[in-house]
């Protein structure tokens, strides 16, 4: 089971459902066969008996045509019989397949006409100003003398040179009808010889040999199938006739289905049948109907395996190769079909998300290493200088030198020291705010109330210049006072510091209608190149980048504390300096 499980799994979905749809359209060929021949059954059966009614009125028409009513019914071989069995006859040498009974009492006699078992021969001469038909009637042949004058007249060869014949039948002539065109010739059978090799048959009822007739035929029936059906409706009606029936009888009638009709108009009784093979009558009806049903089985399956291919399996190979794209972060080559409908429309949509959310995250990765690798190259830069400085003065101090000169190289030796600590003090609160997505704890802080104490704090940077100040009262917000604190600080002190004496430093904060904060400060204006990257690690402009001007990271911790509370902090050139602006997000 697990084999097969296993063998099931490793097809193709085309190919899994086109089995499943073969299986299912084999059920439903089964089950449309078997409610087809069902419904042909019906069919047949009703045809047969809408022909046997056809039949049974045109033989009762016949009936009435000779014998009006009850008293004038024919006596066995009397004038009226034999041109009642005439008639008769001349309607079954094109209706053999449907024998039947016509059965009535003349006084005590019951008299039973069968129907009459003929052959029809065209006599042809050339004097002959009329087409000649014989008739020839063989009701009064055993059954198994007609089956024997079959086999015969299928094996015997004709011999049409000199129109040789190979039939002699002896009997008598019961009736005769002529006009100017034709001419037909009733004639009772009581002796037929076989001219090729001297067989005889004899009638079980002799008749008078009148007359001879020699003839060509090769069969009595079509075939031998069409002979036994003949018996057997034959027999059935004989069955149906007696009044001794027992179901024995009617058992061994069972090997074949049989339709029949009685009926009768008063006087008679008329026993129709007709032996139905429903093999043979449904392999006719459904003669190329297996072939049809088996090319068109065929040609769905072809065309829903195709279907399977072009509706499924071709798009997810496609959205496999999307796939692949994103397994190997070709975002650019990653163009899957978002427009469907359907499920793997879906899948599609979802993979977009997660190629877009893979990419976002690619492309933050990568930025986060390159700003590692720049923070990694700043911080070595700037620790390089100090280091190098305290190295030498270490060196010189290791020599013998002067009191004086030894006080001062320790006293420089603790100022790089100290500019060292700041640095490393400010890389690891960079380091820690860039890993802060949100402030555990925030307080709701009175922003003007913190300006003003700052401004208190830095007064001194601000002792030789212009200061203005437009401070709106009330304005409230809610964050971490200490960083808060340090980011408005540094924004301060920059202005200050970068500001030339006497220069103008404009502070404002408003509660709506623009932006919250400004402070803009006179000085050289910076390249709007770099206006933007003023926010990086270690970023300071070419003009500012000494000793003196810090680390360039005051800006960045800046941003990072006010992207915290929902500001976003921004730098733009004014007519007289530069201005950094803060609004809300």
């Amino acid at each position: 089971m697990k084999k097969l499980k296993a063998f099931w799994l490793r097809r193709s979905i085309a190919t899994r459902l086109t089995a499943l749809m073969a299986l299912m359209l084999a059920l439903v060929c089964a089950l449309w066969t078997w409610f087809s021949i069902q419904r042909a059954n019906d069919h047949i059966i009703q045809q047969r008996y809408s022909y046997l009614e056809y039949i049974q009125q045109f033989l009762l028409d016949k009936l009435e045509l000779h014998v009006p009513d009850s008293d004038h019914l024919p006596l066995p071989d009397s004038e009226s019989y034999w041109k009642l069995r005439f008639d008769y006859a001349r309607w079954t040498s094109t209706n053999s397949s449907t024998p039947f009974i016509l059965q009535y009492a003349v006084g005590n006699e019951i008299v039973s006409l069968t129907s009459p078992l003929t052959i029809i021969q065209t006599v042809s001469a050339h004097d002959a100003p009329v087409y000649h038909n014989v008739i020839i009637d063989l009701s009064d042949f055993s059954e198994a003398d007609i089956c024997s004058l079959q086999q015969c007249a299928q094996t015997v060869t004709p011999e049409w040179s000199g129109n040789s014949p190979y039939w002699t039948v002896y009997g008598t002539v019961k009736g005769l009808e002529e006009d100017e065109f034709s001419k037909i010739t009733y004639l009772v059978a009581n002796r037929i010889v076989s001219v090729v090799d001297g067989q005889t048959w004899h009638a079980q009822t002799p008749v008078e040999e009148t007359t001879s007739q020699r003839l060509f035929f090769q069969n009595i029936f079509t075939d031998n199938n069409a002979m036994e059906q003949y018996f057997d409706a034959l027999h059935f009606l004989q069955y149906w006739q007696r009044e001794d029936r027992t179901q024995t009888g009617l058992d061994a009638l069972q090997t074949r289905d049989f339709s029949s009709i009685v009926s009768g108009n008063g006087y008679s009784t008329l026993f129709l049948a007709y032996a139905l093979d429903y093999t043979n009558e449904i392999s006719l009806y459904f003669r190329y109907i297996p072939f049809l049903m088996a090319l068109l089985y065929i040609l769905v399956l072809f065309l829903f395996y195709q279907g399977v291919r072009w509706a499924v399996v071709y798009p997810l190979y496609d959205t496999t190769r999307q796939a692949q794209h994103v397994a190997h972060l070709e975002f650019d080559a990653f163009h899957p079909d978002t427009s469907r409908g359907d499920e793997i429309g879906d899948l599609n949509r979802a993979l977009t998300d997660m190629a877009g959310d893979l990419h976002q995250r690619w492309d933050s990765e990568r930025d986060l290493e390159d700003r590692r690798q720049q923070f990694v190259a700043a911080a070595s830069h700037d620790l390089k200088t100090p280091l190098a400085l305290i190295g030498g003065y270490a060196e010189a101090i290791a020599q013998d030198i002067s009191p004086e000169e030894n006080a001062r190289y320790l006293a420089a030796i603790e100022q790089e020291t100290g500019r060292m600590n700041s640095l490393v003090r400010e890389m690891l609160d960079y380091t820690r705010l860039d890993r802060t997505n949100e402030l555990e704890h925030r307080t709701a802080i009175d922003l003007s109330a913190l300006l003003r104490s700052l401004l208190e704090e830095y007064a001194p940077l601000f002792e030789h210049r212009r200061l203005t100040l437009h401070l709106t009262d009330g304005i409230r917000i809610r964050g971490d006072e200490t960083l808060l604190r340090r980011a408005f600080g540094c924004l301060l002190e920059n202005a200050a510091k970068y500001s030339p004496e006497d220069g103008r430093v404009t502070v404002t904060l408003r509660r709506s209608g623009g932006p919250l904060f400004t402070v803009e400060n006179d000085c050289e204006p910076i390249p709007e190149s770099e206006l933007p990257r003023l926010f990086e690690m270690f970023y300071r402009s070419d003009k500012a980048r000494n000793r003196a001007g810090g680390h360039g990271l005051g800006l960045a911790i800046t941003q990072k504390i006010l992207a915290l509370h929902g500001l976003a902090c921004r730098a733009e050139n004014t007519e007289t300096g530069v201005c950094f602006i803060v609004t809300v997000r």
